[in-house]
């Protein structure tokens, strides 16, 4: 699991409960069951009637996805690939991609844009009609995503409005009964949780979340343009060398690259 999901959530979290605490704040004065059905309920019934179900569910799919480090993906294992089917190929030949393209990881997410374009190569199509092929998936792959990212930034819209509609609730009931003065005080402070709740969650956790997936977001679209160029390049005839030299430059978009864009141009 990547670690930072952890991380972000212990130091945002523990450094509002330690400001709230240091000012002599009562932590149970902030756990009230009311305004987290107000707007957790509200917030979760505005993205579903904003959205089809299967969407949803996809988003959360691709969420859990961004916890483990796997998700931002192996640039040095795309290149590695495409450089063994460039050897191959200039020692056997276009036609040697169709012994390759039985290789089960291709039929992975992960590599499916190669596959693809291992396909249009084999019916001799130019690399400018397997790089418009390809980049049309891209284009596909990535309103999918965008889409998934926009449930998150709607229910990061929804939730402070959420907690505002809780709070005006709050206040209405605090000004039906005004009787007595002390209770009153303690009934508005009561009132304003649900605010603090809506505030809270859409910057800690759901535009955070959007966030995430937006940087795996860029990192996928990454590699599948190294792969679209890998394999448009590996039709024109280019060398191994050629190709993992110019592939290098993507390295350095992802962690740790500095190093390996540095190796590769040297090679």
């Amino acid at each position: 699991m990547d670690i930072s999901v952890v991380l972000g959530i212990v130091i945002a979290f523990g450094s509002l409960i330690m400001g709230y605490t240091l000012e002599h704040g009562v932590l149970s004065s902030l756990f009230l069951l009311s305004p987290i059905v107000i707007v957790f309920g509200g917030t979760i019934g505005a993205v579903v009637l904003s959205y089809k179900l299967s969407d949803i569910v996809s988003a959360l799919k691709s969420l859990v996805g961004t916890f483990s480090n796997k998700s931002i993906g192996d640039p040095t294992k795309v290149i590695q690939k495409i450089t063994f089917m460039a050897d191959a190929c200039r020692q056997g030949g276009i036609l040697k991609l169709q012994e390759l393209i039985n290789d089960a990881e291709l039929n992975s997410s992960e590599f499916l844009v190669l596959k693809a374009g291992m396909v249009l190569a084999l019916d001799m199509k130019s690399d400018e009609e397997i790089q418009y092929a390809l980049e049309s998936n891209i284009r596909a792959y990535t309103a999918q995503k965008q889409m998934e990212i926009s449930v998150f930034t709607s229910a990061a819209g929804f939730s402070p409005t959420m907690g505002v509609i809780g709070t005006v609730m709050g206040l209405v009931q605090v000004l039906s009964n005004m009787t007595d003065a002390e209770s009153l005080t303690a009934s508005i402070g009561v009132a304003f949780i649900a605010t603090l709740y809506g505030v809270v969650f859409a910057n800690l956790l759901y535009m955070p979340f959007a966030s995430r997936l937006k940087g795996v977001l860029k990192r996928q679209q990454i590699l599948r343009e190294m792969m679209t160029e890998g394999i448009c390049m590996i039709a024109r005839g280019e060398s191994s060398r050629s190709i993992e030299n110019k592939l290098s430059v993507y390295y350095q978009v992802f962690p740790r690259g500095e190093k390996k864009y540095k190796e590769g141009i040297e090679k």
